[in-house]
């Protein structure tokens, strides 16, 4: 007797037609997603994102002909020839005649760049040189063909034409960093010339070098920051803080800003020198040098605590920083609080006795206070470790003056008015009757 059935699968059946139907729903996913992927990948090579499009060929999985080829294309674009040779190959496995003249190509420019590269180093760089313009002529917007003619040019120290020419390489290709980094390399090598012509003084030659460094790599802020400095060291600040400015928009540079900030002050635009001196100190917030200029600033502006409490500061920071001692007598002195500026005096001649300049300012102090002796001791003390100083000189004349001591005062403003700053205060003190008058007491 036969089974009755209703209309329909049996239950084994059924099973196995749905499990036929899930596996085909995941090929058709995997398919679309396989697509898609693709797709995004090609998107993004013919939008220019090359990098995004090596980032993801490079993970994507399931390759086909169509994939193994993009990768080539993008390879080929990013001058990385080994990789695109690889998936040149790859593509070529699963169809040769397909790729095939793609894979002539790519192997006479392997071929051909590899020659030139032999004559080269081989030392026939003139003859290298000659190739590779063959090459560029040959391989049109090839970007390694005109790298390696400006590197050919530039082993014949041709730096204009090095230039030219991996710069054409680098606009062909802004991704890869060797171009620019060779233009980066020439730049600097007219810095190094430059700086040789500055530290001799030769301000008009380094800035001739200075500025072709700037004509290879227009964003070179080096280059910006040394032209600043040549302007900055014959004292056309306007032009110094100009260009000081466009290097610190591409590098930040503590020191530089805290010269951009001296140069505010030599033009009176105090607002502007605290503002980059703050800026010099968000990049490095223990440069006292910047901490220094700051409490001078404060001074000028007659903000004297804080200029007190700027340098204080400096010396916890650092207590072998002189100047700041300096400053702090200068203070003291102009707001006649002696006995406060020999303590700051004592304290940075504890840390420096030989500092002529520290010296110096207690002789003064001293010489205010009419203790001359003193005044005397500490002007030679000072003249000791830095002979002829003008401003020692003129403190000894005015102590030796006090203490009578007629010839050594004389002698001492004598050799003190060879210095411009102090000429007409020795001249007065040596005119006759000035010098009887200040020495009546002695009679």
């Amino acid at each position: 007797m036969r089974n009755k059935s209703r209309a329909g699968s049996s239950p084994a059946f059924s099973t196995k037609e749905n499990i036929l139907k899930n596996i085909l729903n995941i090929l058709i996913v995997l398919s679309f997603l396989h697509s898609n992927s693709i797709q995004d990948i090609e998107d993004l090579f013919y939008d220019g994102k090359l990098l995004d499009a090596k980032s993801l060929i490079e993970k994507f999985e399931n390759h086909d002909e169509k994939s193994y080829y993009l990768g080539y294309e993008i390879y080929m674009k990013l001058d990385d020839l080994n990789n695109a040779n690889k998936y040149l190959q790859s593509a070529m496995n699963l169809n040769s005649v397909k790729y095939a003249n793609e894979g002539e190509r790519l192997g006479k420019l392997i071929n051909d760049l590899k020659n030139v590269n032999k004559t080269l180093t081989s030392g026939f760089v003139d003859e290298a040189i000659e190739e590779s313009i063959i090459l560029v002529n040959k391989y049109e917007n090839n970007s390694i063909c005109y790298h390696r003619l400006g590197y050919a040019y530039k082993q014949n120290e041709d730096y204009d034409n090095a230039i030219i020419n991996f710069s054409k390489a680098k606009e062909l290709n802004p991704f890869n960093n060797l171009y620019h980094e060779e233009i980066t390399k020439i730049s600097n090598i007219e810095l190094l010339k430059g700086k040789e012509y500055y530290d001799m003084e030769d301000y008009q030659t380094a800035l001739t070098h200075f500025n072709k460094a700037l004509e290879y790599d227009p964003d070179n802020a080096y280059a910006m920051f040394r032209i600043g400095n040549i302007y900055y060291a014959i004292k056309d600040f306007v032009k110094a803080s100009d260009i000081y400015e466009k290097g610190l928009k591409r590098k930040k540079n503590y020191k530089v800003y805290n010269l951009l900030g001296k140069c505010y002050v030599a033009l009176d635009e105090y607002d502007k020198a605290l503002k980059v001196f703050d800026k010099a100190l968000e990049i490095n917030d223990t440069f006292t040098n910047a901490m220094f200029e700051k409490a001078k600033v404060y001074k000028a502006l007659n903000q004297i605590d804080t200029s007190i409490e700027m340098l204080n500061r400096i010396i916890n920071i650092d207590s072998s920083y002189s100047k700041a001692y300096e400053l702090l007598i200068d203070i003291e002195i102009s707001r006649n609080n002696l006995d406060q500026a020999i303590i700051y005096g004592n304290s940075g001649i504890s840390i420096f006795p030989d500092s002529y300049t520290l010296l110096h300012r207690l002789a003064s102090v001293y010489n205010q206070k009419e203790m001359f002796v003193k005044g005397r001791d500490y002007a030679k003390n000072s003249l000791k470790y830095k002979k002829n100083y003008a401003p020692s000189l003129f403190e000894l004349g005015i102590s030796e003056m006090n203490l009578c001591n007629k010839l050594a005062a004389k002698d001492a403003f004598t050799k003190c008015k060879r210095d411009r700053n102090y000429r007409r205060s020795a001249n007065d003190y040596l005119k006759p009757e000035n010098f009887d008058y200040y020495t009546k007491h002695c009679n």
